[in-house]
């Protein structure tokens, strides 16, 4: 074809015989190169050569055009990450490259976000995404530590060569260090009564936790009530209350509370054999009902208080004995000798994770968890109440990482939820551990599993077990458009086929990929870089050179810290000392050989 239209174009431009026609063809072909060849003889030679330009050019136009008709998913490389706030130096560890080798590159988030990792039971998600954070990451954090293995194998590591404070929260030991009580003197003693009354509320509604389909449940609302009116009171008579103190209330002795005017009604009558002989108490009379209607008239403290002691002494027995019988269930927790040590008084202030570096190890054995979940779930929700309440803060060496493994079956923190869309002003950086999306969901709901979901800045995501879970991250992750070639031929055409191409969708990562992903593989999840996720190895911590014998440093009590420092002062005074006598010496020395010589002279 391309022969005949040049043919055509040197008959049309140069008019030759159409004998002669092939002839000039050939003689152009031959004279090709040379300057005595005219530009319209080249016009010629385009048209011998433009059909194949045209075929080649055809060819090439499903290459050559934009092939992301049906999506553009690909996996992210090294190039992309400096677009998507990851490097290899600073901030959490999310995965590594080269996990082998002798020098691993950790992939770290530098941007102050929340990450969710969702890792099925037995992945890993502790030796391969905790402990390896807890052993780089020098800031101060915040540690779910269930069973205790994390502070086995990381607090030694991080008090020696991260200079941190160990503290251990660990409410049903004698060995624990950190005491928490969001009531303590230090906390409320300049609160006037309407933040009294707040804090008392956010207590109470994180302990009162009805169970899913009894949020509403009256007793539980009469319980809470109970619970803050006792908190009220406390706080604003004594300054002070403690959550052991509180449990107790309901069925305390009140008798040391009463004025001389109701004190009178918990006396015995007057002996009238003997007038002069003091009065006893009468040990039938119920001081908590002389207290409650104590209460409703002391002016020193709130009206409302007041309005509910009054309630209180004109309720029905029968009513009042189910409002403290909910009560009692739900604080017994409370009462137990050891949690009321431990949430006895304050032995931090919440500015001190930002203004040291300390490690908060919270120790819950499995089968203590839904005993000890209503004072984990007050703790939490505290702190991150308090961290988030006062002064901004973008420095990212006094952010403070929270390391949530296990977090839903403490139960329910409506703030802690909330926290993802607010941390990053803040620097607080939670990482929630689970073991799926629809465990989130069975303790939480649809609505709040959503919320963590859209308001996480990284996901980790280990193999799945879950067929929904799988099919929720392929589809987040996206597709990416695939050239299709397809060739028929006929059964009696040897030489004679057809070839055609067409473009399709297709998942970039199948929900069987997610179920059949090896245990030591990871994908992360970049918010605003969904569809271009991050194919890494999970960092376990044992495999690391650098980390060989970390679990084998041990933690170096405060006591013994400080025996340490008079000890090393002792020796510096001492040598101190001892210097000092020497040059002394030599000065005694000196005069008196001057002297000698003096003498001589």
């Amino acid at each position: 074809m391309g022969i005949i239209a040049y043919l055509v174009v040197v008959k049309l431009i140069f008019n030759p015989d159409i004998v002669n026609v092939p002839i000039v063809a050939f003689k152009i072909l031959q004279n090709i190169g040379t300057p005595t060849l005219k530009m319209k003889a080249y016009v010629a030679v385009f048209a011998l050569i433009a059909p194949l330009l045209v075929a080649i050019i055809w060819w090439l136009m499903p290459y050559l055009r934009d092939n992301e008709d049906y999506g553009s998913a690909r996996f992210a490389t090294p190039a992309d990450f400096e677009k998507m706030k990851i490097n290899y130096k600073t901030g959490l560890v999310l995965g590594c490259f080269d996990i082998d080798s002798t020098s691993p590159k950790f992939i770290r988030a530098t941007q102050p976000l929340s990450t969710l990792v969702v890792a099925p039971p037995g992945s890993g998600k502790t030796a391969g995404m905790i402990i390896p954070n807890l052993l780089s990451v020098p800031n101060s954090c915040v540690v779910l530590d269930i069973k205790g293995e994390l502070y086995v194998k990381t607090a030694g590591y991080r008090q020696k060569y991260f200079n941190n404070e160990i503290q251990l929260f660990s409410p049903f030991s004698w060995d624990n260090t950190l005491f928490f009580n969001p009531f303590d003197h230090s906390l409320v003693k300049d609160l006037q009564y309407l933040h009294i009354k707040k804090l008392a509320e956010q207590i109470a509604s994180t302990i009162f936790v009805g169970e899913k389909g009894r949020e509403n449940d009256h007793w539980i609302i009469s319980a809470k009530t109970m619970f803050v009116f006792f908190a009220e009171y406390f706080m604003q008579k004594d300054k002070h209350a403690t959550l052991a103190q509180l449990a107790q209330a309901p069925k305390a002795d009140y008798f040391d509370y009463l004025d001389e005017k109701f004190g009178e009604e918990a006396m015995k009558e007057p002996d009238e054999d003997d007038p002069t002989k003091p009065r006893e108490r009468d040990y039938d009379v119920d001081t908590f009902k002389i207290w409650l209607k104590q209460t409703s008239f002391d002016e020193t403290i709130d009206e409302n208080t007041r309005n509910q002691a009054r309630a209180y002494s004109k309720s029905a027995d029968n009513e009042f004995a189910s409002i403290k019988s909910t009560y009692d269930t739900f604080m017994k927790v409370f009462t137990n000798p050891q949690v009321a040590s431990a949430t006895s008084k304050m032995s931090f202030t919440f500015e001190d994770l930002r203004e040291k570096r300390i490690s908060m190890y919270v120790v819950v054995q499995t089968e203590d968890m839904d005993i000890l979940a209503p004072l984990i779930r007050i703790f939490v929700e505290t702190l991150f109440k308090k961290l988030m309440s006062g002064k901004e803060c973008s420095d990212l060496n006094k952010f403070i990482y929270a390391f949530l493994d296990e977090f839903v079956r403490f139960g329910k923190m409506p703030f802690l939820l909330e926290a993802p869309a607010l941390c990053r002003s803040y620097g607080l950086l939670p990482v929630f551990v689970t073991q799926s999306y629809e465990q989130i969901k069975k303790y939480y709901g649809e609505d709040d599993m959503n919320i963590v979901k859209n308001n996480s800045g990284y996901q980790v995501i280990f193999g799945m077990n879950s067929d929904k879970d799988a099919e929720d991250t392929s589809k987040l992750i996206g597709d990416y458009t695939n050239i299709k070639i397809s060739k028929s031929q006929g059964n009696m055409d040897l030489f004679k086929s057809n070839i055609s191409k067409s473009k399709e969708a297709k998942k970039l990562v199948t929900a069987q990929d997610l179920k059949n992903q090896d245990s030591s593989d990871i994908l992360i999840l970049v918010k605003g870089f969904f569809k271009i996720p991050i194919k890494a190895k999970v960092p376990y911590w044992f495999k690391i050179e650098q980390f060989k014998g970390a679990d084998k440093v041990e933690v170096v009590s405060t006591q013994e810290i400080i025996e340490t420092a008079e000890t090393t002062k002792t020796i510096t005074n001492q040598e101190q000392t001892q210097v000092k006598d020497e040059r002394k010496e030599q000065r005694d020395e000196l005069l008196k050989s001057l002297r000698i010589k003096i003498d001589k002279e």
